[in-house]
C-alpha cells in the first residue's frame, strides 16, 4: 500500500521486492527546506481480530514469529489480500487461525501498526457469536489456540506474557473502548 505524499516526496526508490514487504528509500522535503532520506517499509493492509467465545474467553493464537525468536500469544491477524475487503479477510482470518466463524463481526477501528518505518494499516475487529468453521490453515503457519478468560487478559499483558502490539491494541478497543 504505497502512500507517497507528492508534494513532500522529491524522489522514491525501491531497494527491495518481497513476498510480504518492499522496501524503498525516498528523498523528502522537511518542512525547513531541508531535505532527509526515509527507509519505508511497504507492507499490505491487514486485519487483527478479537474474538471472545460463548463463556467470554479470548481466542488467542501461539505462533513462532521468526523475527522474535519464540513463540507469541496474539489475536488472530492476516493480510488483505488483492481484491478482498477487510471484513472478508477478518472473517477468513478467523477461520482459518481459530476455526470458528462469527456471526457477529464489528470493526473497531484502525491505527498504523508503526507509522516510523511502515506504511502498515491494521483493522481491528472483535468477533463474538462464534460458531465451528473452520477453513484450512496456510501451510507456512504453526498455530496453536489458547482459550484465555477475558478476566485475565489485562494480567497477561502486566506480565508481559502478552507481548504483541496489535494485540494489546484490539483488546484495549475492545474490552477498555467500547
Amino acid at each position: 500500500m504505497e502512500q507517497i505524499d507528492s508534494d513532500r516526496t522529491i524522489s522514491s526508490q525501491i531497494k527491495y521486492q518481497g513476498k510480504i514487504v518492499n522496501i524503498r528509500e525516498d528523498t523528502i522535503l522537511l518542512e525547513n527546506g531541508a531535505q532527509a532520506q526515509r527507509e519505508v517499509v511497504e507492507h499490505r493492509p491487514a486485519v487483527a481480530i478479537l474474538p471472545i467465545d460463548s463463556e467470554n474467553n479470548a481466542l488467542l493464537v501461539k505462533q513462532y514469529r521468526h523475527p522474535t525468536s519464540q513463540y507469541i500469544l496474539e489475536v488472530p491477524a492476516g493480510l488483505v489480500e488483492l481484491g478482498e475487503e477487510p471484513d472478508e479477510t477478518a472473517m477468513r482470518e478467523l477461520r482459518e487461525e481459530t476455526g470458528y466463524a462469527s456471526k457477529n463481526l464489528r470493526l473497531l477501528g484502525g491505527l498504523w501498526s508503526s507509522p516510523g518505518f511502515t506504511d502498515e494499516y491494521l483493522y481491528c475487529y472483535l468477533a463474538k457469536d462464534l460458531v465451528e468453521n473452520r477453513l484450512p490453515a496456510d501451510e507456512d503457519e504453526e498455530i496453536t489456540v489458547e482459550k484465555i478468560p477475558l478476566s485475565r487478559v489485562d494480567q497477561l499483558i502486566k506480565l508481559g506474557e502478552i507481548q504483541d502490539a496489535k494485540t494489546v491494541a484490539v483488546i484495549l478497543m475492545a474490552t477498555k473502548l467500547f
